[in-house]
């Protein structure tokens, strides 16, 4: 009957294909990890929803050579979605569909330039100093690109499919592939409600170390692979278009990942080129509140590498600091950030304390797409955000003398950074839909901002090489932020600064989404640092 009833609505949403059968060879493939046998039910419903419209869907192997279109569910090694966009791309076949699967980073061409520079790696030789990595002319691992978003060049038409409630292959990531793809219209991304990875393949078939990690679905499977049928059939009929619903629910993680974090797989945006939205409006919320008679201006970021004073590697460039600047007799007050997003982890040992250029730039954009030991796996299963936004601020006692104000160390007194990571985590929640909050209230897993920590030794390279800390209580997750302040008093290299380790936005918004919202507790250097 739940065929039947597929059937029916698959006729109405597809009244227009023509009544003449026509048939079609899918090559399919699962997880490997999942017994063939648990597709049977998915299967059968896109066959039925194909019949009631005049399509007769027949489903063969990957490697099947009458195959014109070609199926897969799940990303990563074992994968079908993975390798099914590979077959479709070497036999430029009719259409890809990806089911619990998007189209790599891979096949964006600027991630491919960019990864391409790591090729030169540092010297061996150092013009002056002591650097046991090397380094590098500035310049030569430049990622730069014109294009706003990374749009993927692919030469078959697509179909993403992906689930609200997928903790698997995470909804920020499918919002990912749907951001950057808005430019392409042959590859479509669409987002089916309530439905999680397990939806799709029936009983216990999907692995357990698997089913753990995956979200409770909220419109069972049934109604999952009716609507995953639909969508299929619709796209073999060349009838499925982007919609409304995705711009709507994706809307938050486009402010989250684009104008707060400046991610730099939703932009073209590196660790020497661009921007971060919060990290810019950080410096405000440090400084708050102002001498009465000041106000705030513009307030301005910009992406570079932390480490970078003029004698050490890897590119023995001047040093970035944040800048304020004031108009109207020192009642007007400006200023601009310097900030690196973190998306791998090193330790301050193998960066050598800075001096070791070939450690320092696997955390430049480069590195993290080429370097095959530290590089994020591109499978939906890790965070799509930065792990820390690591920022350089200008301190309240610096701003209090350029406006004119006497100022004093103890200006600076107080957990400033744990506050703005508050406001983080307020932001991401109240952009968050009213459904998504009521199911992250509901599971009581909250973030908890804990008092700043101060580095040991508490100077730079011990600030830049300790991370932002996570700890998973199982009530909630600690979040410690690493803070180094300078006095104007101190040395010169730091005077006037005082500096944060940020949480993103996003990496909030994805903990309300999807981590917070898994079956059992998971260690913090599972659930929000991989």
């Amino acid at each position: 009957m739940a065929l039947r009833r597929a059937a029916r609505v698959a006729t109405l949403l597809l009244c227009s294909v023509a009544a003449a059968e026509r048939s079609v060879s899918i090559g399919f493939a699962g997880r490997t990890d999942v017994v063939p046998d648990g597709y049977a039910p998915l299967l059968a419903e896109i066959q039925a929803a194909g019949e009631a419209v005049g399509l007769q869907l027949h489903f063969v192997d990957l490697e099947d050579e009458s195959a014109s279109i070609y199926m897969g569910h799940g990303m990563g090694a074992n994968g079908g979605a993975s390798k099914a966009q590979e077959v479709a791309a070497a036999r430029k076949g009719d259409g890809l569909i990806l089911l619990a699967g998007f189209l790599e980073r891979r096949w964006r061409p600027s991630l491919v330039a960019c990864a391409k520079t790591w090729e030169k790696q540092p010297s061996v030789r150092c013009p002056k100093g002591f650097c046991p990595g090397g380094y590098l002319q500035d310049g030569v691992h430049d990622c730069r690109s014109e294009e706003a978003i990374p749009t993927p060049s692919y030469p078959v038409p697509s179909l993403s499919v992906g689930g609200e409630m997928d903790g698997v292959v995470r909804v920020s990531r499918m919002a990912e592939a749907w951001y950057t793809q808005q430019a392409v219209p042959q590859h479509v991304v669409k987002l089916v409600p309530g439905m999680s990875h397990s939806d799709l393949v029936v009983g216990d078939a999907l692995p357990a170390t698997l089913a753990a990690l995956d979200l409770p679905s909220t419109c069972g499977g049934l109604a999952a692979r009716s609507a995953v049928a639909q969508l299929v059939v619709s796209f073999v009929a060349k009838k499925v278009a982007e919609g409304s619903y995705e711009a709507d629910f994706f809307k938050p993680f486009v402010q989250m990942f684009v104008e707060e974090e400046g991610s730099w797989w939703w932009t073209s945006n590196s660790d020497e080129n661009g921007s971060s939205g919060w990290a810019a409006r950080a410096q405000e919320r440090l400084l708050d509140p102002l001498p009465e008679d000041v106000t705030y201006g513009t307030a301005a970021d910009e992406f570079h590498l932390l480490s970078d004073e003029e004698l050490i590697p890897p590119y023995y460039r001047t040093r970035h600091r944040p800048k304020l600047t004031v108009t109207s007799g020192g009642m007007h007050l400006s200023s601009s950030t310097v900030t690196q997003l973190r998306y791998v982890e090193i330790s301050v040992l193998q960066a050598a304390a800075g001096l070791n250029g070939w450690a320092v730039i696997k955390e430049e954009k480069a590195g993290v797409l080429a370097d095959h030991k530290l590089h994020l796996v591109d499978d939906g299963l890790g965070f799509v955000s930065a792990r820390e936004i690591a920022t350089k601020l200008a301190s309240r006692e610096m701003a209090w003398k350029v406006c004119g104000k006497a100022s004093s160390p103890e200006l600076d007194d107080g957990d400033r950074c744990k506050k703005i990571n508050e406001d983080a985590y307020r932001r991401a929640l109240n952009v968050s839909s009213a459904d998504a909050r009521q199911r992250f209230l509901s599971a009581q897993r909250p973030l908890k901002m804990m008092a700043d920590r101060k580095p040991t030794p508490p100077a730079g390279p011990w600030w830049i090489w300790n991370y932002l800390d996570f700890k998973d209580t199982g009530r909630d997750v600690e979040i410690t932020s690493w803070y180094a302040f300078y006095p104007l008093s101190g040395p010169a290299y730091g005077a006037g600064n005082h500096y944060c380790k940020l949480l993103s936005p996003a990496r909030a918004l994805e903990w309300i989404y999807i981590d917070s919202l898994r079956p059992q507790p998971h260690g913090a250097k599972l659930s929000l640092v991989v």
